[in-house]
């Protein structure tokens, strides 16, 4: 997978056109692209609902009852 509008392919996320992944620098290259990746961030962020959590993956905001927290057997 690549960024919508360069080679990239690292540290992607899905607020570019109809959801397409972009990477930072592009998606702020621009004020009509930082508007859009602004605007489809908060759309993923509202389709979340009332408590989203937000972990620096590649999938953007999601429900917070998706996210996995580790349990005591689980630690190291």
């Amino acid at each position: 997978m690549q960024c919508h509008y360069c080679d990239k392919t690292r540290d992607l996320r899905p607020y570019g056109p109809r959801g397409a992944m972009v990477c930072f620098g592009c998606a702020m290259s621009t004020p009509e692209r930082k508007a859009e990746t602004s605007r489809n961030f908060g759309v993923q962020l509202e389709a979340a609902g009332p408590v989203a959590c937000i972990d620096g993956s590649h999938v953007g905001p999601y429900p917070a009852e998706h996210a996995t927290h580790p349990t005591k057997d689980t630690k190291q």
